[in-house]
């Protein structure tokens, strides 16, 4: 059977279908609200957030090197934008589950 070349968790909602949770609250917030700092990011997960600043910028540097956030050098950190809009993610998303399915249940 094929294995899809990124995380998916039918169970999931949302385009946490496609990214860990961490990264899919982070996505929705620079799809939401636009360009963000870490600190931002925190401000904007609120007080419930239990997510330490070094884990936020991790999944956020994470998120860059998968294409779907691009980076600005701002002072000493970074400025991070959406790379892709959440539209052509879950379509090409869909497109590789679909291409997938179709590979695995071909009739023979």
């Amino acid at each position: 059977m094929a294995k899809l070349p990124f995380y998916f968790d039918p169970t999931a909602t949302g385009v946490g279908v496609f990214l860990g949770p961490t990264e899919a609250q982070l996505m929705e917030l620079a799809w939401r609200e636009g360009p963000m700092t870490v600190k931002k990011a925190l401000f904007l997960l609120g007080n419930d957030c239990r997510l330490a600043y070094t884990t936020v910028m991790t999944v956020l540097a994470r998120l860059e090197k998968k294409g779907l956030l691009d980076r600005k050098k701002d002072g000493r950190g970074f400025v991070y934008t959406v790379a892709i809009k959440r539209a052509k993610f879950i379509e090409g998303r869909l497109k590789i589950v679909n291409d997938c399915l179709r590979a695995n249940f071909k009739a023979k």
